[in-house]
């Protein structure tokens, strides 16, 4: 828009401006600064201004003469750009603003005296808008310069345009609207500082009407109050606009006072006023109280510096249980304001934590006051978890519905264990949720099709009809087969149940053809059973499609959650008399009780942890006696978890060493979080095997200081409990199949895996079963040392894991397998 503006005003002095934008952008493309600086727009600026500049004051303004010297100036505005940014921004922590643009004019406008092809227009530079007075009048002599309401209201806008070099109210207008599109703020002091420029102007140097009318008066003051208004300084407090005010008159000051300096070699002043006022204040910022500077590489719009300051109050209100909230963020001062340079810390990192607390505790009130001041919805954790997720988890109907219908949460934001809310939903058996979160775009995620299916082929043989109507109305394809080329109908016939085969049939368009691993179609395993509904039910519908469609997931099982809805209790405090908002919120009981300190202190721990800060963790200790290191966050993960998952062995020795010193027990070590994950499951996950190797060795040498069964913090679903044991069959096989031989060992050795279990899948296939199928030699050795075998356990067709290599022809396995026989 502003361009559209500059077009009306002068559009040659416009597509000057454009080409040394492109100009000064190529420039910093080609040396290779920052793309993201780039596509930001900070190295084109200040070749709009250079361009338009030369081409204002050459005499070549209609002669393509001028267009070399534009496209020279332009590309070297970009390199003096980063050469005064080294400067005054990496040592002063000052923007260069427009100081390379008034450079490298200044000096073209110098040498170009000197120039025979390239002459300045010495109108524009010798005018006598702003000479001085060399004889000054008596005071009974003075006249007061007459001025027109068109000279001043006219004069307000051109202000605006003038920063452009372009002298049309109805430009300056254009751009005001420009700059309220993207910030009221800004544009509102962008009229200010040109108000304020153009009266005083006309109050201290009664400069000629024309003047005023032309808004020479007031250009600099129009930058000078964007940026000190709100750009970087937040704006909370009279004292800023004070300093506003008076650095809009200093401009004007500055502005005359350049002029008249330059007046000898008849050089124009330029946007340097503006640009030294607005350093000079920047300067002094760090020694005022009452002036909250914005760090350099935070600056946004001034919407955004005051939504962090109020979000700022907030944080400090909740986090009230802390004695100095400085310590945290590792800071050496400690008074009690904090600065701007921390609010971009407090909005990324603590922020997260409180909503993603809230929604844990259900407190919907503390939730709905960071959201309305501006905290951001989609906000993630250590672990890329929002509060959606947790809410999700917890199955809480209202704060659902709040987050996406009036905060509207990202229903599809994906954490860092691949989950996303409508995943969590079903994991945790919230099926109450699933339909509405579906009507509002949320899916599974891609990356979890195998563990879906499988489970899907899971439930189909445990006869649990609920779930797979669920899975199938999410989207999971009924037709995507297993490890063993089996799909959720072969589980379903081979359980016998009937109505899943009938759902699977005829609403999830299950295909009747698809042969598994031994050629075998649900249709032929049907003969087989002695009931003969299924088979009958096959011969009716075989290679036929059934004419009745999908049931649409908005509608399936709509009144469920409408029901949930109505009897949601806004006061989770009277949960414990509901019985069924109790098996749909399976932390409530935990919940009512937690405070504010024991659900984020865990949380803060964790964060410390991921990031290998020892420091930080000891302060969290020492402020809080009775704060536990192996206390858990709202997903029950522990500070091991984390660190565990970011491979800070740092972290985890400290954990160890202080476990030592206060004589506590090391069950963290297997304790299990939501997901029934172990640290050491966590670190193998992620391939940081010295921090898992660790862990098992303080397992091993300190076995006294660990309990068998680490005390869980929640109440788990049977559905819940179920899903984990075949996902944990999943994975075992997942393991054995890709010849995982040293991962297995650590995990049974260590207890994530119990030798004791056989972690048969539906069909009765153990991961010594798809060892031998796939001739994992490695993977045979290590389950032979846990006392597995080859022979006894048999799956659905009677097969042993010998018979699995024997039929692949693995010698070395059969001569394995049959030694331990004998």
């Amino acid at each position: 828009m502003i361009t559209v503006g500059l077009l009306i005003g002068q559009w040659q002095l416009a597509l000057y401006g454009l080409l040394g934008t492109i100009t000064s952008t190529l420039t910093a493309y080609i040396i290779g600064l920052d793309y993201g600086s780039i596509r930001a727009g900070l190295y084109g600026y200040n070749g709009c201004l250079t361009a338009i500049i030369l081409a204002y004051f050459s005499c070549a303004f209609y002669s393509p003469l001028i267009i070399g010297p534009i496209l020279l100036m332009s590309a070297y505005s970009t390199i003096f750009l980063v050469a005064i940014a080294k400067l005054v921004a990496v040592r002063l922590g000052l923007s260069p603003f427009t100081f390379s643009s008034q450079m490298c004019s200044l000096l073209w406008l110098l040498g170009a005296m000197k120039f025979r092809y390239f002459s300045i227009d010495e109108t524009l530079l010798t005018s006598g808008l702003l000479r001085t007075f060399i004889e000054k009048p008596s005071l009974s002599n003075i006249t007061i310069t007459q001025y027109s309401l068109i000279d001043i209201f006219a004069g307000f806008p051109a202000s605006v345009s003038q920063v452009y070099f372009i002298n049309s109210p109805l430009t300056g207008i254009i751009i005001l609207l420009g700059i309220l599109i993207c910030s009221p703020i800004l544009s509102f002091f962008a009229l200010f500082g040109a108000i304020i420029g153009q009266l005083s102007a006309a109050y201290l140097f009664g400069l000629p009407a024309e003047t005023i009318r032309m808004g020479l008066g007031g250009y600099n003051s129009v930058l000078t109050c964007q940026a000190l208004g709100g750009m970087f300084f937040v704006l909370s407090g009279y004292q800023i606009w004070f300093f506003t005010l008076f650095g809009s008159i200093m401009s004007v000051i500055a502005q005359i006072a350049i002029s008249v300096f330059f007046s000898p070699i008849g050089i124009p002043p330029l946007l340097l006023p503006s640009t030294l006022i607005s350093w000079i204040f920047c300067l002094m910022a760090e020694s005022s109280k009452n002036m909250i500077a914005v760090k350099l590489s935070a600056v946004s719009i001034p919407e955004d510096h005051l939504r962090r300051f109020h979000l700022t109050s907030l944080v400090k209100a909740h986090f009230e249980f802390l004695n100095n909230l400085s310590t945290i963020l590792q800071k050496s001062r400690h008074d009690e304001d904090i600065s701007i340079e921390d609010l971009t810390i407090i909005e990324a990192e603590f922020v997260p934590i409180l909503l993603c607390s809230y929604a844990y505790q259900n407190d919907i009130k503390n939730l709905k006051a960071l959201l309305h001041e501006g905290a951001d919805v989609n906000s993630t954790d250590y672990d890329l978890r929002s509060p959606l997720h947790l809410a999700a988890c917890g199955g809480k109907s209202e704060l659902c519905v709040m987050l996406v219908r009036n905060f509207r949460a990202n229903v599809n934001l994906v954490d860092e264990l691949g989950g996303t809310p409508l995943y969590d939903a079903f994991c945790h058996g919230n099926f109450h949720l699933i339909p509405f979160l579906y009507a509002w775009g949320a899916r599974m995620p891609g990356s979890k099709t195998t563990e879906l299916a499988f489970c899907l082929c899971a439930f189909s043989f445990e006869g649990n009809l609920e779930a797979v109507q669920y899975l199938v109305a999410c989207g999971v394809n009924p037709n995507l087969a297993d490890y063993n080329g089996r799909t959720a109908l072969h589980l379903a016939v081979c359980g016998n149940h009937f109505s899943i085969v009938k759902y699977l049939v005829e609403e999830g368009k299950a295909s009747l053809s698809i042969a598994d691993y031994y050629n075998q179609t649900p249709i032929q395993y049907a003969l087989h059973l002695t009931d003969n509904r299924i088979a009958d039910y096959f011969h009716h519908c075989r290679d036929q499609t059934s004419k009745q469609k999908p049931r649409k997931i908005n509608i399936f099982m709509e009144d469920t959650f409408i029901d949930d809805d109505d009897d949601h209790d806004h006061d989770h405090d009277d949960d414990d008399g509901n019985q069924e908002q109790e098996n749909n919120d399976e932390e409530s009981s935990e919940n009512i009780s937690m405070t504010v300190e024991e659900s984020l202190l865990p949380a803060l721990f964790c964060m410390a942890a991921a990031e290998g800060d020892i420091k930080q963790m000891a302060n969290l200790l020492e402020q809080f006696p009775e704060f536990r290191a192996d206390s858990v966050d709202y997903d029950f993960r522990s500070a091991a978890h984390v660190a565990a998952a970011e491979g800070q062995l740092s972290s985890i020795e400290f954990l160890c060493e202080y476990s030592y010193r206060k004589n506590q027990d090391l069950s963290w070590i297997k304790r299990e979080d939501r997901w029934g994950f172990s640290p050491i499951e966590e670190a193998y996950h992620y391939g940081h095997y010295e921090v898992a190797n660790y862990l098992i060795e303080r397992i091993k040498n300190n076995q006294n200081l660990i309990l068998s069964n680490p005390k869980q913090n929640f109440k788990i679903k049977p559905i819940v409990i179920s899903m984990r044991q075949w996902k944990k069959v999943l994975h075992f096989g997942a393991l054995a199949s890709n010849n995982e031989a040293e991962l297995i060992d650590g995990l049974i050795s260590t207890g994530v895996f119990l030798s004791s279990e056989l972690y048969a899948d539906y069909d009765g296939r153990t991961p010594m079963h798809l060892a031998a199928a796939n001739g994992h030699l490695d993977v045979i050795k290590v389950l032979q040392r846990y006392g597995y075998d080859g022979k006894t356990q048999r799956d659905r067709w009677g097969n042993s894991a010998l018979d699995e290599a024997r039929r692949k022809k693995f010698t070395e396995i059969i001569d394995i397998l049959l030694e331990d026989i004998v």
